[in-house]
């Protein structure tokens, strides 16, 4: 079973994530991350791409650069969505660059 957030998001919502061998109890899923899903809007709204999935979790601003690359800061860790949230957050000391190229 797969997991993935369904219905509208707002412009500043992150992009939806997916889970493999998910098991849901009362809103809350847990599982193995298995990406983040993007894909390309055109100027009316509407879908111009297939998802795309990549092996990061995004948090924060994309920026579009001149040719249409999308570009994103990370922290290079893998959520684990084995157990519920405690709300306690894993910490790093690095900071990534992503760039997901048209």
């Amino acid at each position: 079973m797969s997991a993935r957030p369904a219905g509208p998001r707002s412009a500043r919502s992150p992009p939806p994530e997916s889970l493999k061998n998910a098991t849901c109890s009362a809103g809350t899923c847990t599982g193995t991350f298995a990406g983040t899903h993007l894909r390309l809007l055109a100027w009316n709204g509407k879908f111009a791409s297939a998802d795309k999935v990549v092996d990061a979790r995004l948090t924060g601003d994309i920026a579009v650069l001149k040719n249409g690359t999308l570009t994103w800061a990370y922290a290079p860790v893998t959520p684990s969505y084995a157990a519920s949230l405690s709300g306690a957050s894993p910490t790093t000391t690095s900071l990534w660059i992503a760039r997901l190229t048209p």
